[in-house]
């Protein structure tokens, strides 16, 4: 018995709050993609996860689902990784693999658990609710993030006590305030260049103890563009504003920081997207990088122009294009097909 289980990766274009003194932090805005995507094959083992070939990511989130689930699981787990997404590129491929593992069980278990339920299992959506909506149904997400009380005892509750990223937080996804499919025309042109790796780990959770607050007045503009362009634009199908809003947003907050702590060549890929595309950023600490342009063909030509952009840099680096995958995640099984 086996289950097949895709699901999109995901861009994550900003944190909004990551100043907290009004109570709640954190809040991000993100779109799940198409391409690249994952795939895995999770079916009924005869041994142990630790006798198996499964990778140790993959045991790791055996690990946290065993001691979490109730009641416990009697059946191990075999993980075949058919189509991989990079890890630690800035597509979110960390919560992807998670929340594909847990809901391959699931099934298999014929156990009902909804999206958020199985992101708590895993420990995903500590700070961002970006990948866990992304898998849930897709399209262009709005998330609300999390109460905020920096003395309170720590507790297993919904309030944070310190800016932590979603590896180091063990709160439960935040509330999703807007989710909404884009326009089958707007495309993503994404770079990544093989240059340092987006900061996870120790490293993350370094980042945010030393650039967190961020100022008020910049959380303030963050929201003003969220509010007042971005969700008119995907409302209103009006990729001219949502494009260059998104630029507007690599200049301001911790996504401001996270531009700074990249590869110079990150800001030379915004030099070279400026006058080539509608609007351009770097998704999570990167370095995938993404321009945003209308049509297919427009996307075909810019990635190739890309790639050709980073040869002359001598830089190693994978290039592709894909729309909104405006669907979320989908299940397999033998002579059955459905939807998530």
């Amino acid at each position: 018995m086996n289950v097949l289980i895709t699901s999109p990766s995901r861009l994550h274009f900003a944190l909004i709050d990551l100043n907290g003194k009004l109570g709640r932090v954190d809040g991000g805005i993100g779109v799940a993609l198409n391409k690249p995507s994952l795939k895995i094959e999770v079916s009924v083992a005869d041994k142990p996860v630790e006798e198996e070939a499964n990778t140790k990511e993959v045991a790791h989130i055996f690990e946290r689902i065993r001691s979490r689930i109730e009641p416990g699981l009697e059946r191990n787990y075999r993980v075949k990784i058919l189509r991989k997404l990079p890890a630690h590129v800035g597509l979110g491929s960390q919560t992807q693999l998670s929340l594909s593992v847990a809901k391959a069980i699931s099934v298999l278990e014929n156990r009902i658990y909804s999206v958020v339920e199985l992101a708590k299992l895993v420990g995903r959506g500590g700070t961002s609710g970006i990948g866990t909506a992304a898998f849930a149904k897709g399209g262009f997400i709005l998330d609300g993030g999390h109460v905020f009380r920096e003395y309170e005892a720590e507790k297993e509750t919904r309030t944070k006590t310190s800016f932590l990223p979603s590896s180091a937080s063990k709160v439960p996804p935040p509330p999703i305030l807007f989710q909404h499919p884009l326009p089958e025309n707007w495309f993503f042109v994404v770079a990544i260049p093989e240059v340092k790796r987006g900061a996870h780990g120790l490293e993350e959770v370094e980042i945010f103890k030393r650039y967190c607050p961020i100022k008020s007045e910049e959380v303030e503009r963050i929201c003003r563009i969220v509010l007042m362009r971005i969700l008119p634009a995907v409302l209103e199908k009006d990729i001219l504003t949502f494009a260059a809003s998104l630029t507007m947003l690599q200049k301001l907050g911790f996504k401001k920081k996270e531009v700074e702590l990249q590869h110079d060549i990150i800001r030379e890929l915004f030099s070279f997207f400026d006058p080539r595309a509608l609007g351009h950023g770097m998704s999570s600490f990167g370095p995938a990088t993404y321009a945003i342009v209308e049509g297919e063909k427009r996307a075909k030509e810019l990635a190739a122009d890309t790639k050709a952009f980073l040869d002359e840099k001598r830089l190693r680096a994978s290039v592709m294009y894909s729309n909104a995958n405006n669907k979320g995640s989908e299940i397999l099984m033998p002579q059955t097909r459905q939807q998530n």
